[in-house]
This record gives C-alpha cells, sequence and structure tokens, in this order.
C-alpha cells in the first residue's frame, strides 16, 4: 500500500513539475512575442514617413534594416501603402526597394522551421513580385516534407510569374486541393497561359476543369465563349451546367432556340441555370416557356423564372398576370414573391 502512494505521490509530483515548465515557457514565450511587437510597431512609427515619400514621390534615401524587427517593421509598411496607394509607380518602387533590402531574409525566412515564418515569407514574396527568388521557389517546391498550404501558395506564385512548369506542378496536385484553390491559382495567370489551360481542359482532373470553366465567367474572359458553347453540346450535364452559368456572368446572349432546350432539361440544374441566363439576356420570345417553368417541381427553378420574367421590360405586368389566372398554387405565390421585390426596387 505505501508504494502505490509513493508511486502516486511521483506521478503527481512529476505532472506538476511538467504543467509548471509548459506555464513558465508560455509566459516567457508572450513576454518575448509582447516585446517583439513592441519593437517592430516603433520602426514602424519610424519608418512610416520615410517610406510614404519615397512609395510617393520616389526623391527619398530609405535606411536598410539591420535587424529582423526592422526587416518585418518595412516590410509590413511597404505591403500597406501598395495597397494604399496602388498605381504601377508605387509597385515599381515598392519591388526595387524588396530586391535591395529584402531577398537575403525572405530567403532564410523560406527554411525556417516555423510554418508561419515560411508562409509570411511566401505572402510578402508574393505581394512584392520578387522573381529573383524563383530558384528558391523551385527547390522548396520540391522538399517532401512540404505542407499542402504551402503547396497551394507556391502554385498561386509560379502562376503569377508565369512559370514554364506550372502545368507539370498543377498536374501533381493531390485531393486536399479545392476548386476554391484552383480558382485561385487561375485568376494569377496572364491570358497567354490561361489559354494554354483551356486549350488542354481535357487533360486536367474534374476540379481543374470545373475552375477554369467558372473563371471564364467570373473575369469575363469574351475569348472563351466559343469554347463555353463547345461545352453546352457535352453529353456530361456538369459541364453544361457550368458553362451556361459562366455565360450568365459574361451575359452572352444565346440563340433562342439553342437556349430552349437547356431550358426544358430533365437536369433541373441546368434549367437553372439556363433562367439565369435569360435574367441577364432578356430573350422575349422565350416569355411563354418561363412562364411554364413558374410552376416548375423545383423551387429554385421556380424562383429563378419568375425573376427572369421580372427583368422583361414588361416583367411586372407579366407577374401580375401569373399571380391572378395561373391555375398553379405555387407559381401564384411565388410571382407574388417577385412582384413585391420589383415593386420594393421599382
Amino acid at each position: 500500500m505505501s508504494n502505490q502512494l509513493v508511486l502516486f505521490t511521483v506521478i503527481v509530483i512529476t505532472l506538476f513539475a511538467v504543467l509548471l515548465v509548459i506555464f513558465l515557457y508560455l509566459v516567457v514565450r508572450k513576454r518575448k512575442d509582447g516585446k517583439w511587437k513592441r519593437e517592430v510597431e516603433t520602426y514602424k512609427q519610424l519608418y512610416e514617413p520615410v517610406l510614404f515619400r519615397y512609395l510617393a514621390y520616389g526623391d527619398e534615401q530609405v535606411p536598410a534594416p539591420s535587424s529582423s524587427a526592422q526587416h518585418v517593421a518595412m516590410m509590413e509598411l511597404l505591403d500597406h501603402f501598395m495597397r494604399v496607394l496602388a498605381n504601377g509607380g508605387v509597385k515599381e518602387r515598392a519591388t526595387a526597394l524588396a530586391e535591395m533590402y529584402f531577398v537575403d531574409y525572405l530567403r532564410a525566412q523560406l527554411v525556417h522551421r516555423r510554418l508561419g515564418r515560411r508562409m509570411n515569407a511566401l505572402f510578402f514574396i508574393e505581394d512584392f513580385y520578387l522573381r529573383s527568388l524563383v530558384h528558391e521557389l523551385e527547390a522548396m517546391y520540391e522538399q517532401k516534407q512540404l505542407t499542402t498550404m504551402e503547396k497551394r501558395q507556391l502554385l498561386k506564385m509560379f502562376a503569377l510569374f508565369q512559370h514554364p512548369h506550372v502545368y507539370e506542378y498543377m498536374k501533381q496536385t493531390d485531393e486536399s486541393f479545392t476548386q476554391f484553390d484552383y480558382r485561385l491559382i487561375l485568376s494569377r495567370m496572364d491570358d497567354r497561359m490561361f489559354a494554354k489551360m483551356v486549350d488542354h481542359f481535357f487533360d486536367w482532373n474534374e476540379k481543374i476543369q470545373y475552375a477554369l470553366i467558372d473563371m471564364i465567367g467570373i473575369m469575363q474572359k469574351f475569348a472563351h465563349v466559343s469554347f463555353l458553347r463547345t461545352l453546352l453540346r457535352h453529353e456530361q450535364s456538369e459541364y453544361r451546367i457550368r458553362a451556361l452559368k459562366a455565360l450568365a456572368e459574361i451575359a452572352f446572349p444565346l440563340d433562342s432556340e439553342q437556349l430552349r432546350i437547356h431550358l426544358h432539361s430533365p437536369v433541373w440544374q441546368e434549367r437553372l441555370m439556363a433562367l439565369r441566363l435569360c435574367a441577364r439576356t432578356r430573350p422575349y420570345e422565350l416569355v411563354e416557356t418561363m412562364k411554364e417553368l413558374v410552376k416548375d417541381r423545383v423551387f429554385s427553378v421556380r424562383s429563378q423564372a419568375a425573376e427572369a420574367l421580372l427583368r422583361m421590360p414588361n416583367g411586372l405586368a407579366i407577374l401580375e398576370q401569373i399571380a391572378q389566372t395561373s391555375d398553379d398554387r405555387y407559381a401564384r405565390d411565388m410571382a407574388l414573391e417577385w412582384l413585391e421585390r420589383g415593386r420594393e426596387n421599382d
């Protein structure tokens, strides 16, 4: 019994000692971080007027940073001013200063043991457009222990820098990459690089394909409208749905007979996107078809059909007629709902 009590006491004392050490470490770490932040803020106040005059007028000598806190203070200020004073001259001067003062510091941060430091370095390299560090970024991407977060950021930067191997890198991505990730990467590409992605559309996995279609609409890339129209004939409904969505974003008018095919699709999402395109392009010859779709069994399709009718030149009158004469209770309710919205915004 006494041996068990001794063992229990030793365990309690050991746990207490471990917790005490962890507590003291956190206290010291917090104080150290607080001191670091105060130091950075002090240097920001010192550098702010100098950096502003340099970026705005280009006639100020900026002293070189000599410590880690000075580097961080100057980089954060420079990043802030680039966003506030957004013009070509400011960006050129900011990149020139970053090339002069930050390259060596950021190169060291890329191999730091802490993920946060490495990610911050990647963000600054992107913001300052430091192409001189491309070789270091390539070496970093080849590391086996690289996190998915770092891979995503590196791919965005390779796209921004028009890296010739970005296509091969994208083919090597794993399932952890989402369509949103691919959209961010595609948004950094110039027109030439984006066009090459579209030209090899069926070489990519589905996530990249869907992201490509979406970005044509989001980025208003009219040069690829003909590609979207070819997808409208694809046997896979998801391609047709996303192509219609992208065309609606661009507000590109389709031939009424072609659009009628999609409005009668057995796939409700396709009917929905076709109606969204109708709402943007207002094809009057399809009013009767849209009236029928206010009776659709799917709520979102009925709602989109009513909205598309409201956007017609005499939309309020059409909805009033449906609300008063339709033999479908759901259609009458939907027409009344959009009539109210239309009158509020009239």
